[in-house]
């Protein structure tokens, strides 16, 4: 398994560290960058898919988002890297626009859902500006405006949360127009700040274990998934052991 000719399943920044130098130049610089916070699922779907894997190969940035993909990437490159959750990432990247008293564009979920989470990112980052929000829901028609909308806002930082593939691709397809530093896929990020969902206790989150509390909070959910996760698995193992007989 390799992605555009590297080796294992595509992360690019397999610390914490490197993650936060590269969000901070591109902050800074207002060089576009896309973030990719990989999961299984996205490595099944980059398998299928040649276009969505060129999307994941071409992103600047690509952290590990998850247990999954630790193992995986260290059962394939023998290097494990750390586990960066999405959601965290987009937190420490709110935080730095802060620090430099940057502007932010959310694009996402539902008006209500959108409008709680710009409220809150306001009163928790209060030297930020939230430069303009719109939610998900939007069709075709509707897109080339709402790219206008952000250029005209020149967000050092664009956080999409329309979940995968769709906001990935809408980066992909949009970001040197974005007039931005980092646009970043963060999923159902909005919902957890607006309180619509609750995310895992400290204890799971500091133990790597936030996939039982899902599991055991949202069964239906997480048995919907299980059959990518077994394909993920079994990718996984027949590319490792192939390198094996190799």
């Amino acid at each position: 398994m390799s992605v555009n000719g590297k080796s294992g399943l595509g992360v690019t920044h397999p610390t914490w560290q490197q993650a936060k130098d590269a969000l901070r130049i591109h902050l800074a610089s207002f060089i576009p960058a896309q973030v990719v916070t990989l999961t299984p699922e996205m490595c099944v779907r980059a398998r299928d898919n040649e276009d969505f894997g060129r999307i994941i190969a071409d992103a600047a940035i690509v952290v590990c988002d998850g247990v999954g993909v630790a193992w995986g990437e260290n059962r394939l490159t023998g290097e494990r890297p750390e586990k960066i959750p999405g959601i965290d990432l987009a937190d420490w990247a709110l935080e730095e626009v802060d620090r430099i008293a940057g502007r932010v564009f959310l694009l996402g979920a539902t008006d209500e859902t959108v409008k709680v989470a710009v409220e809150k990112i306001e009163n928790e980052y209060p030297r930020l500006k939230v430069a303009g929000f719109h939610d998900g829901y939007f069709d075709e028609s509707e897109e080339e405006g709402i790219v206008k909308s952000i250029a005209e806002a020149n967000p050092h930082l664009v956080l999409v949360g329309m979940g995968s593939p769709k906001q990935e691709i809408f980066i992909s397809c949009h970001l040197n127009d974005l007039r931005c530093g980092i646009a970043m896929g963060i999923g159902g990020s909005f919902d957890v700040w607006s309180g619509n969902t609750r995310r895992a206790p400290a204890f799971f989150r500091a133990t790597g274990t936030e996939w039982l509390y899902r599991t055991l909070s949202q069964p239906g959910a997480r048995l919907r998934r299980l059959p990518v996760l077994l394909r993920f698995i079994g990718m996984v193992l027949n590319e490792s052991g192939a390198r094996l007989r190799d």
